[in-house]
């Protein structure tokens, strides 16, 4: 199918129809948003009990580097390359023959699933230490460790199988405008981890596997949850033969660029989680706590936006109604952006109060609260980029332009991994994370660069004016809040009752300052936003 044209001409559609495709984005974003809120705020709960009973030490580097092996395979397998594949053409099928071959293609997708993250599976348990030395050579410096992480990796590596059932489901689901069951699933794997770290892990002899088990019963409950809404959709959970359906073919073939493109991003993360295998101990939990508390942001905010635009622009593009695949996106940037930039300024703004007050207990000394502060502010200063990479990776898709984003993934590659061979060897893991930042917003340039080859300025998708109204009041309160956070000392943590109340009172003032900002200077998306609010309420 080809690409929008230079100039997009007016469609049919009314503009009632184009408002309620705005009120659907906003509707689906804000069950998102919720659903990926509460899991956030679980995963941070989680990430307090881990910080807690193990601390920052060998036993929980192990555990974050092993699991961070059957999460990389997930992303690869399941929730990046195959929902970008699968959902357009589910919808495609759906809308130009019927619900039934779109149903019939979904359950053979379901057989090829379960075939490849099967063999995946058994393959990963077998080669285990060869993957633990692949993504931390530095703990075969440590016989105890590195062979803690193999065996940790071997318990863990079937919860890949159960995820990607569940991002199979989130594919149909979503395509069907049904948004709760996914996006609440993860709230049930931080769960599950929580109660595997109290109930079972000091009853093990090695209480860290603990959390291993919590991962797989979390998987299973993530699968389960999805059952009653497939039900609705008409959707079984059964797989069918798929090696014949020529549907499928033609889905590998579009997986081909996709999964490139994915892998190249994953092997970003193998690059760093491997260089910092070689830092001191506790290195690589300083890297998961910062990058953790980056993700709460994209992940309530900037990708439950995507998640919601992504089966919208699918079935634009089905239609061929290219003036509405511009809308979404214009829509998309302006809401995605008017969170993420005082996001981004509070983060930053607000590193060591909110890393004191999170996780300042237990066997988390000051000094880790400072070095995962500083690894914080940086992963953070990317945030904008980040969110403006999913949407713009969204818009290639739509345009079925996959080798876009392959070149700029290999760009952010090579930057990522020269940047951090180079300033991890000067400033440990607060060098990766800028060497993360510095090639996420190098993939951001490649990007725009090829939009803008293809004729299709970024005047199109966002409003410069706009986009200025929100970096300036973002910066605002960035200043604000990091002027009154040097005005206390944070080494109590939790402990400390005026810690909490300055940290609250940070929160709620720098969020009603910025949005009584825009609401002053009559900013047309927060009117969309309280709108939509309003008719909830």
């Amino acid at each position: 199918m080809p690409g929008p044209p230079n100039s997009i001409p007016e469609k049919s559609r009314t503009p009632k129809d184009q408002k309620s495709v705005s009120i659907s984005i906003l509707k689906s974003a804000g069950v998102v948003t919720i659903f990926t809120l509460l899991s956030r705020i679980m995963g941070a709960v989680r990430d307090l009990f881990i910080a807690n009973i193990f601390g920052a030490g060998l036993v929980t580097d192990a555990f974050i580097q092993a699991f961070t092996i059957p999460n990389v395979f997930r992303r690869l397998t399941a929730e990046g390359s195959m929902t970008l594949a699968f959902l357009p053409i589910y919808t495609e099928i759906r809308e130009q023959r019927s619900a039934e071959e779109a149903k019939r293609f979904a359950s053979r997708v379901l057989g090829l699933v379960l075939f490849g993250t099967g063999l995946i599976c058994a393959l990963g348990m077998i080669f285990s230490p060869q993957l633990v030395w692949l993504f931390a050579a530095g703990f075969a410096e440590d016989a105890e460790k590195f062979q803690l992480t193999t065996d940790l990796n071997r318990l863990m590596f079937p919860y890949l199988i159960l995820v990607s059932v569940v991002a199979w489901s989130m594919g149909i689901l979503n395509a069907e405008k049904r948004f709760a069951a996914p996006a609440a699933a993860p709230i049930f794997l931080n769960l599950a981890i929580i109660g595997g770290a109290i109930s079972l892990a000091p009853w093990l002899e090695l209480p860290i596997e603990g959390l291993g088990w919590g991962v797989l019963l979390g998987g299973l409950l993530q699968v389960f949850l999805q059952i009653p809404s497939l039900f609705r959709v008409e959707q079984p959970l059964l797989p069918k033969i798929f090696w014949l359906d020529p549907e499928v073919k033609r889905l590998l073939k579009l997986l081909g660029p996709s999964l490139f493109g994915v892998a190249v991003y994953q092997i970003n993360i193998i690059i760093l989680r491997n260089l910092a295998s070689f830092l001191p101990d506790g290195q690589v939990t300083y890297y998961y706590n910062a990058s953790r508390l980056t993700e709460f942001v994209l992940g309530v905010f900037a990708f439950a936006i995507a998640t919601a635009s992504f089966p919208e622009l699918s079935l634009q593009k089905a239609r061929t109604d290219w003036l509405e695949v511009e809308k979404t996106l214009r829509l998309s940037f302006h809401t995605t952006f008017l969170i993420v930039f005082p996001a981004t300024a509070g983060l930053i703004g607000m590193a060591e109060p909110i890393v004191s007050v999170l996780f300042r207990h237990g066997a988390f000394t000051w000094l880790d609260v400072q070095a995962t502060a500083v690894t914080l502010m940086i992963f953070a200063s990317s945030i904008p980029a980040v969110a403006a990479v999913r949407l713009l990776v969204a818009l290639f898709y739509a345009m079925q332009d996959t080798k876009g984003p392959v070149k700029a993934s290999l760009f952010s590659m090579i930057l990522t991994g020269g940047l951090g061979w180079w300033l991890s060897g000067i400033w440990e893991v607060a060098g990766l994370a800028l060497a993360l930042s510095l090639g996420t917003f190098g993939q951001l340039i490649v990007l725009c660069w090829l939009l803008q080859r293809k004729q299709l300025p970024l005047t199109k998708f966002w409003s410069s004016k706009v986009l200025a109204r929100y970096i300036i009041s973002a910066f605002l309160i960035g200043i604000g809040v990091w002027s009154m956070s040097q005005q206390n000392d944070w080494e109590l943590g939790p402990a400390s009752s005026i810690n909490w109340l300055l940290f609250s009172a940070m929160l709620l003032g720098s969020g009603l300052v910025y949005f009584s900002i825009l609401k002053i200077t009559g900013d047309p998306y927060l009117t969309v936003v309280l709108k939509r609010l309003r008719k909830r309420t």
